[in-house]
């Protein structure tokens, strides 16, 4: 692009000026204040618009009120001629342009035609002013990557054409302060929608007013749904409280009794061998004293020698009484316990049933049916309110059918009176004067009566619009009440699941899932029971085939012995009580003087107070006054022991489920209060859930009328709209972005050829007395040295270097024309000269206009054989 004709109306100092300018190289030479600067403003403002006012920079409006602005003419590679035309006062400041072919435009013609060249990259690359040369900053790598992408240096043209079709795309959907583009009008549209539906909203206060009392509604029910909960639970834990009462008795008792063992296992150990042989000597002394008694050679019997043969059985079987009256007393306690055994369903005693592992297992069974049941609830309440909305619409109907008989009476009555009144007027007529008046009077009285009588027709179309409204309500009624049929048949065939799955499981047929929950806890404790009694009965059974075992070991003795009809416990005493007899006897036989009979009971007797003497102190520790009753002892410690087992099992199955010390009294009387709370409970959240569904049809059908619900659906249609539209601005702008980036990684390549060509022209502009532009750690090094140790000149020549490796590397598709504004004022005479040969050979591709007061550059550039025109200016 190159500037052919500037025309300035006025601006700044100039007034109605043409100016014409050379397609490659020239210079424009003024003596200060001759207005160059003046110029460059106008060129700038006309192509990007006019400088907002500052107090410090300089005015160019003009103060004789002449239109401010003018015209430019430019050539485009593309577009051709084109004129562009701007004032401060028309059309707000913004350009018109027009086009060789004709077509006109405004500031987005404008923008599209100079794309990518906008004011800064206009200022920073394309314009060479004094004050840019010092900035040093402009020449760290980061920002020579930005001003390669900036000017589109980096990519082909058809990358940047594709670029200015994206961002021509995603701004003609979206601009943030555009009206026109349809995400723009989509949006305001849906502020529109909003309003209105807040507007429609408001003026349904009993709409919102009905939404927050069903939201209250909701949560009374689910309050009450909790406490409902809550007392079910309460009665699930006193009824496993009156299901283990009597363990719980057994609890207490224990818990009341001493449990307190008076000697350890060793202890007890030590009393039981001290007891065996303090009794074997007692028996010893008995033996004797009886031998003493009954000393006489008659003692010889078949008893005693059948005694004798079986001594050793006999003694057998005495060694294991204790052994014996333990298993019976175990026996005897097994029994007691089998015996108080709880009352069972006859069904279970037959077939056991198969409880749910777990209470989530039920509500998992009935959660179908729950949830069946509450859709019925439901569409029963709709049934009603249909019905009586029906009964309304009916009972309206009756009425206005009652009010206007003639809606039924097809055949007209012929209006009488009307023709009595048509008669009598003509006769008028024809009769005289005094009568003619009085038949005229009887007619407007026979007319007067006719209107009087005709009533007012009934309204067809109200008449057809209330059968209209019944049969609607007729057809809604026969719908609720097919889907209600179909709901009721639905929720029986769940409830007859439910049923078969119970009746699997041998549970009882319950409706309600609390029931099913407590029957399945009893039912967990009954095969608990039932468990415990097998383990029971179990060990019964083997103490009776022990026990059956020992009473074998007794028969060999029921010909000599009173065994006939008795117990094992009473066969053990007759036994024991025989060995006694015949040991008597052994000792009458064995020692025949008295002497050695009564030194034989002085030392057993002697023997006897010796173990007593060694065992005394354990007899003080344990209370015991005499040895006989060590056998009570230990019987009573081991029952202290089972007892303390039977505690520890009871604590950790039945002590939880008592937290405080109750009766059974008070179990049932809260049991009975509670099924009273509950079922109350029950009819409160049944009625609660009635009420809500009835507020959420009531809300339902004012959001049926059409308003409201029609605002919500064009509200959503135009949610989709903005999000289609949204989602079309995002790809395009996403697109773009993603191709800046390839021009960013191209500009990244292009970096080197930039630092190569930038090399070239300042060895030119410096008569190669430098070599080497390089970049070190992000700044720029002159052989290798920092830039900030240069002159001031050379500095300027190593940024105008830059600038033109810049517009080399545009140089096929030039943008803009090269302006210097007086840019070398730090050169010497050499360098000037190089800079000029620089500028004639740079404006073989770019026009280039320099503004300078230089008279010493006007003589180079009439020695290149450059064009040199004189700007003269003329005083304000």
């Amino acid at each position: 692009m190159w500037i052919k004709k500037a025309e300035i109306t006025s601006f700044g100092k100039w007034r109605q000026q043409t100016f014409l300018f050379e397609a490659k190289n020239q210079l424009v030479y003024g003596l200060n204040e001759a207005g160059k600067s003046t110029l460059y403003q106008f060129i700038q403002a006309i192509l990007f618009g006019f400088p907002t006012k500052r107090k410090k920079g300089q005015d160019y409006t003009p103060n004789d009120g002449s239109g401010f602005g003018g015209r430019l003419l430019i050539v485009h590679p593309t577009y051709g001629a084109v004129t562009i035309e701007r004032y401060k006062a028309k059309n707000k400041g913004k350009a018109k342009v027009w086009l060789e072919d004709g077509q006109q435009g405004e500031e987005e013609l404008l923008e599209k035609i100079l794309y990518p060249l906008n004011q800064p990259l206009f200022r920073q690359v394309f314009t060479f002013q004094q004050e840019q040369l010092q900035q040093l900053d402009v020449l760290s790598e980061e920002n020579l990557h930005e001003a390669l992408i900036s000017l589109g240096l980096s990519g082909s043209n058809e990358l940047f054409e594709q670029r200015i079709q994206l961002k021509n795309k995603y701004e003609g959907i979206y601009r943030p302060r555009g009206r026109k583009q349809p995400l723009n009008q989509a949006l305001q549209s849906y502020q529109i929608l909003q309003q209105k539906i807040k507007e429609k909203e408001a003026q349904e206060a009993g709409f919102q007013k009905l939404v927050r009392q069903a939201d209250e509604e909701k949560r009374a029910v689910t309050q009450q749904a909790a406490k409902n909960r809550n007392l079910q639970e309460r009665q699930l834990v006193l009824e496993q409280q009156r299901m283990n009462w009597a363990s719980y008795a057994e609890l207490l008792e224990l818990q009341k009794a001493d449990l307190q063992v008076s000697a350890n296992e060793e202890e007890q150990a030590s009393l039981q061998a001290f007891y065996q042989e303090y009794q074997q000597l007692m028996k010893e002394q008995e033996k004797l004293h009886a031998a003493l008694q009954q000393h006489s050679g008659n003692q010889e019997s078949a008893r005693y020698y059948f005694y004798l043969e079986n001594e050793q059985r006999i003694q057998q079987l005495l060694a294991e009484k204790v052994a014996i009256t333990r298993m019976l007393d175990e026996e005897q306690r097994i029994a007691l316990k089998l015996a108080q055994a709880n009352e069972t369903p006859i069904s279970w005693q037959q077939h056991p049933p198969r409880p749910f592992t777990d209470e989530q297992a039920i509500q998992t069974l009935f959660a179908p049916l729950q949830s069946q049941q509450k859709k019925l609830e439901e569409q029963e309440i709709r049934l009603r309110l249909i019905k009586e909305q029906r009964d309304q619409a009916e009972t309206s109907l009756n009425a206005y059918e009652q009010k206007h008989p003639e809606l039924f009476n097809r055949k007209k009555n012929p209006p009488w009176l009307f023709i009595a009144a048509g008669l009598g007027l003509v006769a008028a007529f024809l009769l005289p004067a005094p009568l003619r008046y009085i038949v005229i009077a009887a007619a407007a009285a026979c007319g007067i009566g006719g209107l009087l009588k005709q009533s007012k027709p009934a309204n067809k179309d109200a008449w057809q619009e209330k059968l209209g409204q019944l049969d609607v309500y007729e057809g809604q009624t026969a719908e609720m009440t097919e889907k209600v049929a179909k709901g009721q048949r639905v929720s029986q065939q769940l409830l007859d699941q439910i049923q078969n799955e119970l009746r699997q499981r041998n549970l009882s047929g319950a409706e309600n899932e609390f029931a099913v929950v407590q029957e399945n806890q009893r039912a967990q404790n009954y095969l608990a029971q039932l468990q415990a009694h097998e383990e029971l009965q179990l060990r019964q059974s083997i103490l009776r085939q022990n026990l059956m075992h020992q009473e074998q070991g007794f028969e060999f003795l029921a010909e000599w012995l009173p065994l006939h009809e008795k117990n094992l416990s009473e066969k053990l005493s007759n036994l024991e009580q025989f060995a006694k007899e015949m040991e008597q006897i052994r000792f009458a036989q064995t020692y025949q003087e008295n002497t050695v009979l009564q030194q034989r009971i002085h030392e057993a007797q002697k023997q006897q107070q010796q173990l007593l003497d060694q065992h005394q102190v354990l007899l003080e520790k344990v209370r015991l006054a005499y040895p006989s009753e060590i056998p009570a002892f230990l019987q009573r410690e081991s029952e202290v022991v089972q007892k303390q087992t039977r505690l520890r099992e009871l604590t950790e199955t039945v002590a939880p489920l008592f937290e405080q010390e109750t009766t059974l009294a008070e179990i049932e009387d809260a049991l009975r209060i509670l099924q009273q709370e509950i079922q109350t409970g029950e009819i409160q959240l049944h009625q609660l859930q009635e009420q809500e569904q009835r507020s959420r049809l009531q809300i339902q059908q004012m959001q049926a009328d059409g308003t409201l619900d029609s605002l919500y659906q064009q509200a959503t249609q135009q949610r989709a709209l903005i999000e289609k539209l949204t989602t079309d601005y995002a790809v395009a702008k996403l697109e773009n972005q993603l191709l800046q980036d390839i021009a960013t990684e191209l500009s990244e390549q292009q970096l080197p050829e930039l630092l190569k060509q930038a090399t070239s022209y300042f060895q030119e502009l410096t008569n190669n007395a430098h070599s080497r532009l390089d970049f070190s750690e992000g700044v720029l090094t002159i052989d290798q040295l920092s830039i900030y140790h240069l002159s001031t000149g050379t500095k300027d020549q190593v940024i105008m270097a830059f600038r033109f490796a810049y517009l080399a590397l545009q140089q096929k598709h030039p943008l803009c024309p090269v302006i210097i504004d007086d840019g070398w004022l730090h050169y010497d005479h050499q360098r000037k000269y190089q800079f000029a040969k620089l500028l004639q050979q740079f404006s073989q591709n770019y026009q280039v206009i320099c503004l300078s007061s230089d008279q010493e550059m006007v003589s180079y550039y009439q020695e290149l054989h450059q064009p040199v025109w004189e700007l003269k200016g003329v005083q304000r």
